[in-house]
């Protein structure tokens, strides 16, 4: 029976890495298809790295931001002040993105799960 378990865990994990697989073929696939119009696909190209540099700049500013009101208007030290910023959201907010650039797969892995 554990046997018989093992390889229904087996196959699960291959059925979800093959659907993994095939769902970023599809996305790369549909995205190297041209348009044909050079502005178009321009900007098709650069829709996720602004997004990603406009966010990254935003979350940027809202945490050293709120750094500094704790630091210099709350009179709290760096190594107190550090921790409240990089609170549970913050961590789990930062892993969803890792998680979407680098793979979930990989991020398991290091994990050892």
């Amino acid at each position: 029976m554990e046997q018989m378990r093992l390889g229904h865990n087996q196959r699960l994990e291959e059925i979800t890495v093959n659907a993994d697989i095939n769902e970023s073929l599809a996305l790369l696939k549909h995205d190297s298809q041209p348009s044909g119009v050079k502005w178009a696909d321009g900007l098709r190209a650069s829709v996720r790295p602004v997004i990603t540099y406009a966010f990254f700049l935003l979350f940027t500013t809202v945490k050293v931001s709120a750094l500094y009101v704790l630091v210099v208007d709350q009179g709290m030290e760096f190594v107190v002040a550090l921790p409240q910023i990089w609170d549970p959201e913050t961590q789990a907010l930062f892993a969803a993105v890792m998680s979407f650039w680098f793979g979930q797969r990989a991020l398991a892995k290091a994990r050892g799960q």
